[in-house]
């Protein structure tokens, strides 16, 4: 064999074979639409018990809430449908024609205070699955992982190697913020920790499930 051992240009022959999509984003100018949100679901904590699913302590509303007759949850859910846009072009295969996604979506509130938390649990028959954050309460000071979400890795024994400061470590923790959504693959197992401090952290959850494309809530790419 011939040829220079120096630096080759790999880079373009190389791909990342199950790959898991993540995608957050931080939504600007959301004070005035979380405040309008928060206000929305305290109101609807004082008129119902909740429900009870991955969450242990803390309030789970039904999964109504996108339903709503509110301005503010009509925002909430362009917001949602365009994330969903964004992810599933991510993954789509290129084609000829155009393709068309249709989904329907379901969410529902989370409201957390000191020691609450959910379990590890994922969104069976869904696509993609999410959170927003209303407001994220006063976390205590060096805590670790105080009220952060974690997206567990899905391959096996991936823990047997940790290569530092790669894509191949086996865990991704996301720091919750006012205004930040967070999209995944609905079967990928996740959990929220415990939150420990003051306040109350609000947090609207959701999925996008396929639809009957001749429904709302078609989207093209």
């Amino acid at each position: 064999m011939t040829g220079s051992t120096g630096e080759q240009p790999l880079q373009k022959h190389l791909v990342m074979a199950f790959g898991t999509p993540v995608l957050s984003y931080a939504w600007p100018d959301s004070d005035a639409l979380n405040s309008a949100l928060a206000g929305l679901v305290l109101a609807a904590q004082d008129k119902s018990g909740g429900i009870t699913r991955s969450n242990v302590g803390g309030w789970h509303s039904s999964n109504d809430l996108l339903e709503w007759d509110a301005a503010p949850i009509r925002v909430l859910r362009e917001r949602i449908a365009r994330m969903t846009t964004a992810i599933t072009k991510s993954v789509a295969v290129a084609t000829p024609a155009p393709q068309t996604f249709a989904y329907r979506f379901v969410g529902w509130a989370n409201v957390s205070r000191h020691g609450d938390y959910n379990s590890v649990h994922n969104h069976p028959s869904c696509v993609w699955s999410g959170t927003y954050y209303v407001s994220t309460g006063e976390p205590e000071p060096d805590t670790l992982v105080n009220g952060r979400l974690e997206l567990l890795d899905p391959r096996t024994g991936i823990n047997m190697v940790r290569p530092s400061n790669t894509l191949m470590q086996a865990r991704y923790v996301i720091t919750p913020s006012p205004g930040l959504m967070v999209m995944f693959p609905s079967w990928l197992n996740h959990l929220v920790h415990p939150f420990f401090g003051k306040g109350v952290r609000i947090s609207i959850a959701f999925n996008a499930l396929e639809h009957d494309p001749i429904k709302k809530d078609r989207t093209t790419l």
